[in-house]
This record gives structure tokens, C-alpha cells and sequence, in this order.
């Protein structure tokens, strides 16, 4: 009997100890649930704070892309009044960084929100072909008032040449301006532009370059070119047959587009673009975007992969344009550079200088041959007074108003944006 009694004390303190250490297991799993779902929450958390922070990089690399894109094309929408247009980017890129060099301040605020961190593409220069040079006249009698970090700094970080004048006329920067645009831009400023002034920034750029694959000038005919208000002008149109992969188009039911490279030249291979909209230029100008014309630029076939390649037509034009650049670049808000109780360049000079003027001149002639183009940047400073069918070749015909970008392939940097309403006459080109 007192066996048996003991059997079963053991047997109940077996079963306690058993209950005991389930109790214990059961409340080590709960811990490590809990501390697990910490962990995850934190791991969310974390997530989250990187996806948000991913975010916001990649909102500011859309908003770098979207500033690049105003900056090339505001100029085009800003002059776009139905007349033959061309400018350079590059060269106005040029001339407003050496300028914000010099800015300190709201000014320079105001001038980085413009062109904000756009990137200088750099290239060697190519006798009498590729041709890019930045400059600085200093008046001789107040070269002691511009601060030697200046002169530096546009001179190791632009390339930029120094030079003294005593600002009587503008002959020696007309000089150096055609000089350093291959002699295409000629007698860009009258002396009444320079007399008062203290400092001139100058950029200068210019191609003269072939195709690729020219044009046969005996192809060239007198043919009609269809005019905005719905008029026909004849025009000296060009012709050629195409089937390599330097020539590219892009057809849909709103545009034509036509890509054709010109000749590359140690290592520079510059394209042309046409983009050609099926009904009215100046609206599709007006909402143009970057997004636009990479998709046309990333949709191009060339003509290699045509069976019969490509008939190509377009007109032979020349012209020249006088940017309204002081205009457009208040409108664009940089307002406080060209206002003399205002402006601050207090990095460029020891007495208080402002921006008088902002000039803007392009040119260019194309041809069978190629393409000569130039284009000119001054900013003027002064200081503050007192006071298809599979069987035939597919026909891209560029007969109405079109626009069109001249760039680097590689880099993608655009040098030339302009538009074409009015091609010169048949008896202009004789």
C-alpha cells in the first residue's frame, strides 16, 4: 500500500515537472515570435525608409533630366513665332557657367536654378572643322577691379583666353568671334555695345562638317515646299537614295523623323535630326518634350534594315537668328543679373558690376555637302551707375515646316536646336 502511494507521488510530480517544462518551452517560442516580429517590423521599417529615400533620388534625377530638357527647348518655345530659328545650347551653357563663376548670392541662385548642374561636354578643336573657345575682354583701365580667382578659375576650368581692350569699338572682339566661329559669324556687335562696358564672357563654337554620305548636287530640283498658312513656295530641294545605317527615320501618324550623321571626325560624330509633325509646327513645338524626342531619337531604324532602303527629300536652307537671349532669360528667371542695384557678382569683380546685355547669334548653311553652322554667346557687363510599301524604297519627304537638332551621338550633348517654316526660294540658291 505505501508503495503504491508513492508511485503515484511520483507520478504526479513527473507530470508537474512535464507541465513545468512545456510552460518554460511555450514561453521561449512566444519570446522569439515576438523579437521575430520586431526584427520584420524593423527589416519594413527599413524598407520602407530606402524605398523612400530610392525615391527621392530618383525624383531628383527626373527633375535633373526635366531642367536639361527646359534648358535645351525653352528657347525654341520661347521664339517659336513661325520663323526660321536656330541657337546653340551649348554655346549659352557655356556663357552662363563662366558667368555664375562670378555670382554670388541671389544672382547666383537665380542663375544655377537655370542651368542647375548641367554638364560642359568638352572637345578638341579640329582645323577648320570643329571649332569651340571661350573668352573674356577686360576694359584696360579696370582690369585691377577683376578678382585674379576669377581669371583663374575661367581660365584652368574653361580653357578661356584673357584678353585686354580698351573697349573703343568692338572691332577686336568682332575679330575674335569670327575667328573662332571659322569665320561663319561676322560683325556680331556695334561699338555703342561695347564703350561703356567694364567685362565681356564670350563662347564661340562652330562646325563645318560633311555627311556621311552627301548629297548628289545634280539630284537637286526646284520643287514645292508646302508653307504653314497652306501656300507652296518652290525651293531647291535635295535627293538621295539611302540603305546604310547612317541614315534613320522614324514614321508614325503624327511625325516623320529623319537622322542622318555627318562624317566623324577624330572621334566627334555629330548627327542631324529632322523632326517633321504632319499638321501645325508652331503647336507641336509649343508642347514638345525631352521625353518626345528621346522616344523618337531610341525608335529610329535605319535604313540597312529597309529591304530597298530609303528615298530621301529635303530642302537645301540657309539663315542666320538673333537669339532675344536678355529676354528669354529674365522670362526663364534670371532677373536679378541684368538689375545694377541688384545683381551680385561680388566673385567676379570689387565694385558692383551687372549684366547690360545678353546676345545670342547663330548661323547655318545646309547643303548637299554638309553642314556649317556657328553660333556666338556674349554677355555684356557694365558698372553700376551712380545713381509604307515593302516592294519600293520608303519616302521620307521633308516639304513642311520642321524642326531640328544637330548632336553629339555619344554624348548625347545637343549643339544646334532650330526650326524650319521657309526654305530660301530656287532662285535664291541659283
Amino acid at each position: 500500500m505505501q508503495e503504491k502511494k508513492e508511485i503515484k507521488i511520483k507520478f504526479k510530480t513527473f507530470i508537474i515537472l512535464v507541465i513545468a517544462v512545456l510552460l518554460i518551452i511555450t514561453a521561449i517560442i512566444a519570446t522569439i515570435t515576438i523579437k521575430g516580429k520586431n526584427k520584420n517590423q524593423a527589416n519594413s521599417n527599413n524598407q520602407e525608409t530606402n524605398q523612400i529615400q530610392n525615391s527621392n533620388i530618383s525624383n531628383t534625377q527626373t527633375s535633373q533630366a526635366e531642367q536639361i530638357s527646359n534648358f535645351t527647348m525653352q528657347f525654341l518655345k520661347l521664339e517659336n513665332n513661325k520663323q526660321n530659328l536656330i541657337y546653340s545650347p551649348l554655346s549659352i551653357k557655356y556663357a552662363l557657367k563662366m558667368l555664375n563663376e562670378g555670382a554670388n548670392g541671389n544672382t547666383k541662385a537665380q542663375i544655377e536654378k537655370v542651368i542647375g548642374n548641367l554638364n560642359l561636354s568638352k572637345y578638341n578643336n579640329i582645323e577648320n572643322v570643329l571649332s569651340l573657345a571661350n573668352g573674356i575682354y577686360i576694359k584696360d583701365t579696370y582690369s585691377n577691379n577683376i578678382k585674379e580667382n576669377f581669371k583663374n578659375i575661367l581660365s584652368e576650368k574653361y580653357n578661356a583666353e584673357i584678353n585686354y581692350d580698351p573697349f573703343n569699338n568692338a572691332n577686336n572682339i568682332n575679330n575674335w568671334i569670327e575667328n573662332k566661329s571659322l569665320g561663319i559669324i561676322k560683325n556680331m556687335l556695334d561699338d555703342n555695345l561695347v564703350k561703356n562696358a567694364k567685362m565681356i564672357l564670350i563662347n564661340a563654337l562652330a562646325i563645318d562638317m560633311e555627311w556621311k554620305e552627301p548629297f548628289d548636287e545634280s539630284e537637286t530640283n526646284a520643287e514645292n515646299f508646302n508653307l504653314e498658312d497652306g501656300t507652296k513656295k518652290e525651293v531647291a530641294m535635295m535627293h538621295k537614295k539611302a540603305t546604310s545605317d547612317s541614315t534613320s527615320y522614324y514614321k508614325d501618324e503624327n511625325i516623320t523623323a529623319l537622322s542622318m550623321d555627318l562624317k566623324e571626325y577624330e572621334g566627334n560624330n555629330l548627327e542631324f535630326i529632322a523632326i517633321m509633325p504632319e499638321n501645325n509646327l508652331e503647336e507641336y513645338v509649343n508642347n514638345i518634350s525631352n521625353e518626345e524626342i528621346n522616344n523618337i531619337i531610341n525608335n529610329l531604324t535605319p535604313a540597312s534594315d529597309e529591304k530597298f532602303g530609303l528615298e530621301i527629300t529635303i530642302p537645301r536652307f540657309y539663315y542666320d537668328y538673333d537669339l532675344k537671349l536678355k529676354s528669354d532669360l529674365i522670362n526663364m528667371g534670371i532677373t536679378d543679373a541684368f538689375i545694377p542695384e541688384v545683381a551680385d557678382f561680388s566673385n567676379m569683380s570689387k565694385e558692383q558690376l551687372y549684366v547690360s546685355d545678353a546676345l545670342h547669334k547663330a548661323n547655318i548653311d545646309f547643303t548637299e555637302k554638309g553642314i556649317k553652322a556657328a553660333a556666338a554667346t556674349v554677355i555684356i557687363t557694365k558698372e553700376m551707375a551712380i545713381l509604307e510599301d515593302p516592294s519600293n524604297p520608303i519616302e521620307i519627304k521633308i516639304d513642311k515646316p520642321f524642326m531640328y537638332i544637330i548632336r553629339d551621338k555619344s554624348s548625347g550633348e545637343i549643339w544646334f536646336v532650330g526650326t524650319v517654316y521657309e526654305p530660301n526660294s530656287w532662285q535664291e540658291n541659283i
